[in-house]
C-alpha cells in the first residue's frame, strides 16, 4: 500500500511539471497571436479596410487558447492535490478549477466585447451561480471531512455504525470515511457530510467496559 501511495506521488511531479510547462507555453502563445494580429490589422495598408474584424479575431483566440490555459490549470490543481489527497477529492477539485475557469474567460470575452453594465452583470451572476451549484456539495463533504479529522469522534480501527452501515474504520478521508464491513469483503465509502449529520454509533471494546 505504502508502495503504490509513493509511485503515485512519483508520478504526479513530472505530470505536475509538464501541466506549469504547457500553460506557460499557452499563455505565451496567447500573448503572442494577439500582438501579431494587432501589428497585421493596424500596420498593413490593404488590411485597413477590414480591420473592424479583428476584435472578432481577437476574442476566438482569447476563447480557443483561454480554454487551453483553464484545461492546463486544471490538471495543474489535479497534479499539485492528488500528491496529499485521494484521487475522489483531487478530481473534484480538478472541476471546480476548471468550472471557475471558464467563468473567468466568459468575463474576459465580455470585456472584450465592450457590453455594457448590465450584460457584464447577467454574465457574472450566471457564472456564480454555475460555480456555486458545481462547488456547494463537494465543499461541505470537504468541511466536514475537515471537521471529522479535528474532532475525531472516531478512529482507525474503531467499529462503528452510521448511516445504517457498520464497520471497521479502516480509512479517514477528506470526502468520505471507508468502512470495512464485518465480513471483510466490501469496504463501504460514506460521503463526510453525511457522517458529520448522523448518529454514530460506537461499539465499545470489552476493555474499555471494565
Amino acid at each position: 500500500m505504502n508502495f503504490r501511495v509513493n509511485l503515485m506521488t512519483s508520478e504526479s511531479v513530472p505530470r505536475l511539471r509538464r501541466g506549469v510547462l504547457k500553460t506557460l507555453i499557452y499563455i505565451v502563445i496567447l500573448v503572442a497571436s494577439l500582438f501579431i494580429s494587432s501589428f497585421i490589422f493596424l500596420f498593413i495598408p490593404f488590411l485597413e479596410p477590414y480591420k473592424d474584424y479583428l476584435l472578432y479575431i481577437q476574442a476566438v483566440l482569447i476563447f480557443a487558447l483561454g480554454y487551453g490555459v483553464v484545461n492546463s490549470l486544471s490538471e495543474v490543481v489535479y497534479s499539485y492535490f492528488r500528491k496529499i489527497v485521494e484521487h475522489s477529492t483531487a478530481a473534484a477539485l480538478r472541476t471546480i478549477a476548471r468550472i471557475t475557469g471558464i467563468a473567468v474567460l466568459l468575463s474576459i470575452l465580455t470585456s472584450v466585447f465592450n457590453l455594457n453594465v448590465s450584460a457584464a452583470l447577467t454574465i457574472g451572476s450566471f457564472s456564480g451561480l454555475v460555480v456555486g451549484f458545481a462547488t456547494q456539495t463537494i465543499l461541505s463533504h470537504v468541511v466536514a471531512g475537515v471537521f471529522l479529522v479535528l474532532s475525531r469522534p472516531f478512529k482507525y480501527g474503531d467499529v462503528i455504525t452510521v448511516a445504517g452501515q457498520t464497520g471497521a474504520v479502516k480509512d479517514i478521508r477528506i470526502m468520505h470515511t471507508v468502512l470495512e464491513a464485518p465480513d471483510g469483503l466490501r469496504e463501504v465509502l460514506i460521503p463526510s457530510g453525511t457522517i458529520v449529520t448522523a448518529i454514530i454509533i460506537r461499539t465499545l471494546k470489552v476493555e474499555e467496559k471494565t
